[in-house]
């Protein structure tokens, strides 16, 4: 007689059969996941300074700012002083900034619509962290995609990861968890070290 409260422990736990709407499922992690990646990267090479429009901003004033609605309040930083472009050609005196900064610091920003971003490595490191996020996310709607279902128990990922091993699939969605894994760990050291 099984006893149900082992079951989800157990290493011999019977999976479900593979449907479809999981395996759509994984198939939507993995894309969305895929186009916030590339969001990301996007963002990472424009904070390292790869983009047009940079410049200085200097730093004359700060206030907290506060923006929401009946139900929630945010407050933030923001900074305001004059900009001016590398190539000597934009100024603008009401620059903002969210963040705080001391009066009179002058800020690497580069121009993006009506707003100014900073360039630092922070911010590199910190964009990064959350591609490598995306890929260990990559690696999960894999798993779901393969496997055919998504997984509850402890047991059942075990389970799910036996039937992935024997799979073609299974090695590469192993290095995946690992890359993913090792490169958020270190650019979120790395975006620690740079603040």
């Amino acid at each position: 007689m099984a006893v149900p409260e082992l079951a989800a422990t157990s290493p011999f736990t019977a999976l479900p059969a593979p449907r479809i709407l999981p395996r759509l499922a994984g198939v939507g992690l993995m894309v969305l996941s895929l186009a916030c990646m590339g969001f990301m990267v996007r963002q990472a090479e424009k904070s390292a300074g790869f983009v047009a429009n940079k410049g200085t901003l200097v730093v004359k004033r700060c206030e907290e700012q506060g923006s929401g609605g009946r139900y929630s309040s945010a407050v933030h930083d923001v900074c305001f002083g004059s900009f001016r472009a590398d190539n000597g050609r934009v100024v603008h005196d009401g620059a903002g900034l969210r963040g705080w900064y001391a009066t009179g610091e002058k800020v690497r920003v580069y121009r993006e619509g009506y707003g100014y971003q900073p360039v630092s490595w922070r911010f590199f490191w910190g964009r990064l962290a959350f591609f490598f996020a995306g890929l260990l996310m990559v690696a999960f709607g894999l798993v779901i995609a393969a496997a055919g279902h998504r997984t509850r128990t402890v047991g059942e990922s075990r389970a799910a990861w036996e039937v992935l091993r024997r799979k073609s699939v299974g090695p590469y969605i192993s290095w995946l968890f690992r890359v993913g894994g090792a490169g958020t760990a270190v650019c979120a050291v790395l975006t620690l070290a740079w603040s």
